[in-house]
């Protein structure tokens, strides 16, 4: 099998972002070991956006992968490797064009604690952004119209989210530029 050398990706303790665009939207799965332990995680993807596997991974080391579709076969029928680094908030980090992509994709975080009734996260970080990944406490929310989902507006650079947030939630914003 082929293996796909991604370069040094950015992790944070919510999820990978990666360099990588869905080719169709459904369940997707991420396999992994570490030290011997395998990890195998399902999230959900979008087509066309970029893959975020919410897995909490090692700072500072080689991991080889495979990404699984809804199908269940092996996106690109290749395994990926990739070096991670930490993610520090507010820093942009540049993932070089992968094959078949003519242009770098930026990586950022943003971290904040929600105060009661909070509706919206305002950042100049998300002013024109491509994408978002939200997560509260921890917890990976999904762009909509439901009571726990948010809506993008990158535009005016936030995020606004349809319940009101509580007293000292943690949020983390990805974001793709």
């Amino acid at each position: 099998m082929n293996t796909i050398n991604i370069g040094t990706i950015p992790v944070c303790k919510e999820a990978v972002a990666l360099p990588l665009v869905a080719t169709a939207t459904g369940t997707w799965a991420f396999m992994t070991t570490f030290n011997g332990a395998y990890q195998y995680i399902q999230f959900q993807v979008t087509q066309g956006e970029n893959i975020i596997v919410p897995a909490k991974l090692n700072e500072d080391y080689t991991y080889t992968f495979k990404l699984y579709q809804p199908d269940n076969n092996i996106f690109n029928d290749s395994d990926y490797c990739m070096t991670t680094i930490p993610m520090l908030p507010e820093v942009d980090y540049v993932c070089p064009a992968l094959e078949g992509s003519s242009e770098n994709m930026n990586i950022g975080k943003i971290q904040t604690v929600a105060i009661e009734g909070q509706l919206e996260i305002t950042n100049l970080e998300l002013l024109g952004v491509k994408q978002v990944a939200v997560f509260v406490e921890g917890t990976m929310q999904r762009e909509g119209v439901d009571v726990d989902e948010y809506h993008l507006d990158a535009v005016n650079a936030k995020v606004v989210f349809n319940t009101e947030l509580l007293e000292e939630q943690k949020i983390t914003i990805l974001y793709f530029k």
